[in-house]
C-alpha cells in the first residue's frame, strides 16, 4: 500500500510539474506574442514617420535645387556674357538681380529631415524594422545622402559672398539696389575674380543638380519599399 501511495504521489508530482511547465510555456508564448505585437506597432510608427521625412526630402530637393536650377544657371551665364562683352544690358536692376539669383543654393545647404532616423539609431530601435532588406535600404539612403551633403561643402565657390558684398540684401525689398551699388556691382562683374567665381558656381550648380536628382531617385524608391512593407 505504501508503495502504491508513493507511485501515486510521484505521478501526481510529475503531473504537477508538467502542468507548471506548460503554464510557463504558455505564459512565455503570450509574452512573446505581446512583445511582437508591440514591436510591429512600433515598427509601423517608425516607418510612417520615416516615410514622412523622406517625402519631405523629396519635396525639398524639388523646391530648393531642381526647380531653381535653370534660373540660377541663366543668371550666371548672363554674368559671363556681360564680362565677355556679348550682352547689352537693357534693364540694369533686372540684370543685377539675375546676377544675384545666380547665387541661390550657393551655400549648398541641404534641408533633409533626419529626425526619425537619428532617433532609430540613438535608441537602438532600428532592429524593430523586421525586413532586413528594407532596413539595409534605409541605412543606405541616409549614408548616401549624408555623403552628398558633406561632399558638396567642398564645392562652395564664394560667389554668394562676392555678390552680396556689392549690395545690401533686404528681404522686404529684394529687388532694390541703390544707384551707387549698381555702378560698383557692374564694374566688378567685369573683373576676372567674378568670372572665375561664376564658372566655379556653375560647376557647383551642375553637381548639386546631379546629386539632388540622385537623392530624389533614392527617396522615391525607398518610399515605395516602405509603402510595400506597410501594406503587407
Amino acid at each position: 500500500m505504501s508503495e502504491n501511495k508513493s507511485r501515486k504521489y510521484i505521478k501526481y508530482a510529475f503531473g504537477e510539474i508538467i502542468l507548471v511547465v506548460i503554464g510557463i510555456l504558455i505564459a512565455l508564448q503570450i509574452n512573446n506574442w505581446n512583445q511582437n505585437r508591440k514591436d510591429r506597432i512600433l515598427e509601423t510608427e517608425y516607418l510612417t514617420r520615416l516615410r514622412a521625412d523622406i517625402e519631405f526630402d523629396h519635396g525639398w530637393l524639388d523646391f530648393y535645387f531642381i526647380n531653381r536650377y535653370n534660373r540660377k544657371v541663366e543668371g550666371l551665364k548672363k554674368g559671363k556674357a556681360y564680362f565677355q562683352g556679348e550682352l547689352v544690358i537693357k534693364d540694369t536692376l533686372q540684370f543685377l538681380n539675375d546676377i544675384g539669383y545666380g547665387g541661390v543654393f550657393g551655400h549648398a545647404s541641404w534641408g533633409l529631415s533626419k529626425n526619425s532616423y537619428n532617433e532609430l539609431i540613438s535608441t537602438g530601435n532600428l532592429t524593430k524594422i523586421e525586413n532586413d532588406s528594407l532596413r539595409t535600404e534605409i541605412i543606405k539612403y541616409y549614408e548616401n545622402s549624408n555623403a552628398v551633403v558633406e561632399t558638396s561643402k567642398a564645392y562652395v565657390s564664394g560667389y554668394v559672398k562676392f555678390t552680396n558684398s556689392f549690395t545690401a540684401f533686404n528681404t522686404n525689398d529684394p529687388n532694390h539696389i541703390e544707384a551707387f551699388d549698381q555702378k560698383l556691382f557692374l564694374k566688378n562683374i567685369k573683373t576676372l575674380e567674378y568670372y572665375r567665381l561664376a564658372n566655379t558656381e556653375l560647376t557647383l550648380a551642375h553637381r548639386l543638380l546631379d546629386w539632388a536628382k540622385e537623392v530624389k531617385t533614392d527617396a522615391k524608391e525607398l518610399i515605395a519599399l516602405i509603402d510595400k512593407q506597410l501594406n503587407d
